[in-house]
């Protein structure tokens, strides 16, 4: 009764919702991308060859050697530890060739070398074994840095509107919902994304890897198909490896049953 004059109001959702937005940054900043840009020293800009391919050389070097280990040593483990061995190898594997795609991904906005022949070399070479098509990354990514945060132009990584949001987001919106939404995003996310689309603004023009696509010209459209043909080179060779490495069902056991057919009497 007495503490009545203590008690703390907890503010209204809408008032709440109101200071948010006043904190959010919608003027023109006092400086341009111009004075920017002068303002970080040059060196910062100065690109080095020696420098990009010891970056590049070291992520092979160690992905290498988790593959030796993992390719040698996980099959003369007991079934119960190979399967925690392989999830923890892939992990790894996996941020070791992430830092390869940055490379690659640096081949795309010319950061790589001076050498625009020499960029795109090492970033189709290894956007291709990472199964990227990176001519269609490349013309796609860049329409996407000159229109970043823009919900009317930018074609992928738009933020929905409050009344696109499906029934459903609230209920995703957990540590739980978000767990699933990863999981779905790591392992279907990037096929559905290449082939269908998903998650990109289908608004904005259709940016598939493969042409036709609206999206790109017609100067571009050749290099579009070294990108698929890239990509379906890599594919054939993890086809032929699996098979040699008996990935596939049957092969193992017909060549070690003519083995056995040719040492019996």
């Amino acid at each position: 009764m007495g503490a009545g004059g203590r008690m703390q109001v907890s503010p209204s959702p809408k008032k709440s919702e109101t200071d948010t937005l006043k904190r959010v940054p919608c003027e023109t900043p006092p400086f341009t991308v111009g004075e920017l840009k002068k303002a970080i020293p040059p060196h910062c800009f100065k690109r080095s060859i020696p420098r990009s391919f010891s970056y590049l050389i070291w992520d092979i070097i160690v992905a290498s050697c988790f593959y030796y280990v993992a390719t040698t040593y996980f099959p003369l483990l007991p079934h119960p530890l190979s399967y925690i061995a392989w999830p923890l190898y892939w992990a790894c594997q996996g941020c070791v060739l992430t830092g390869v795609w940055v490379i690659a991904h640096e081949c795309g906005h010319h950061a790589f070398s001076d050498y625009q022949w020499l960029d795109d070399t090492v970033g189709l070479i290894f956007h291709s074994f990472l199964l990227v098509p990176y001519f269609s990354w490349k013309y796609s990514h860049r329409r996407h840095h000159s229109n970043t945060g823009s919900l009317e132009r930018d074609e992928v990584f738009v933020p929905k509107k409050k009344s696109d949001i499906k029934w459903y987001g609230k209920y995703l919106n957990n540590p739980l919902g978000r767990t699933v939404m990863l999981t779905v995003q790591f392992t279907l996310g990037w096929p559905l994304y290449l082939a269908f689309n998903v998650w990109a603004d289908l608004t904005r023009g259709v940016r598939l890897p493969f042409p036709p696509a609206p999206i790109y010209n017609d100067r571009e459209r050749l290099q579009i198909y070294v990108s698929d043909a890239g990509i379906l080179a890599v594919c054939y060779g993890l086809y032929r490896y699996a098979a040699a490495r008996g990935g596939l069902d049957g092969l193992p056991l017909r060549s070690s049953a003519s083995d056995s057919q040719r040492s019996s009497p």
